[in-house]
């Protein structure tokens, strides 16, 4: 499946509501938190991996965003826009997961990580997230891995939220996407899926019921 392909555009992959759910199931942790917070707020994985506990605020249910893990050095530096800094909601489920976690999975360390590594120096690397976890879970389930990895939640998200006819405007702040025009693509990739679902709809009672003002003359 793919999102906001344009002609001479690459496929992009995404999942489903469903198959991010039994990712998620057969994930074990921390990668199951991992899946769910893409899923659950749609972040990019510099970002979630760059996540401290010190982003929660169970408070408030609040997830901020503000820096992001470089995929190659690891290092921690200003996420990728300035709109891509933001304080994003945390659902009640999602709020019940990153508990768990932290009471009974994670370790501290120096810098707070809420996903270091082992040695807890810095944070996990996402090609050992997809080696060790995703890769495997995506053959178990016979969900084509190519190009795959944990961008494809948040395409999914994206796309379940288009779906849904959501506001453009909720989309476009939810995703946190520079430029509206990459919004607007998501929508291009779901409307004609949903258009096609409502007019089954409305197709089902065509030829059903008797025109307005036939007779029987029989």
């Amino acid at each position: 499946m793919e999102l906001g392909s344009d002609a001479g555009s690459s496929p992009v992959p995404f999942f489903t509501r469903k198959q991010a759910l039994r990712i998620v199931e057969l994930a074990q942790e921390p990668y199951k938190t991992i899946y769910t917070l893409a899923w659950g707020t749609g972040m990019r994985a510099g970002e979630i991996l760059a996540l401290t506990v010190s982003d929660l605020d169970f408070e408030r249910r609040t997830i901020r965003v503000n820096k992001s893990a470089d995929d190659r050095t690891r290092i921690i530096r200003q996420p990728k826009t300035r709109k891509s800094a933001a304080s994003l909601p945390m659902s009640s489920s999602l709020e019940l997961v990153l508990q768990n976690y932290i009471a009974q999975h994670w370790k501290q360390n120096p810098s707070g990580l809420l996903f270091p590594n082992r040695e807890g120096t810095r944070p996990r690397a996402r090609k050992s997230i997809l080696k060790n976890s995703l890769k495997p879970i995506l053959r178990k389930l016979g969900i084509p891995e190519k190009h795959c990895g944990l961008h494809a939640f948040r395409h999914g998200l994206a796309t379940e939220l288009a779906e849904s006819c959501v506001p453009i405007t909720v989309l476009q702040q939810q995703m946190r996407h520079a430029d509206v025009k990459t919004t607007l693509r998501v929508y291009a990739h779901a409307i004609p899926e949903s258009q096609r679902v409502a007019m089954e709809r409305v197709s089902l009672s065509i030829g059903t019921e008797v025109p307005i003002g036939t007779v029987n003359r029989s």
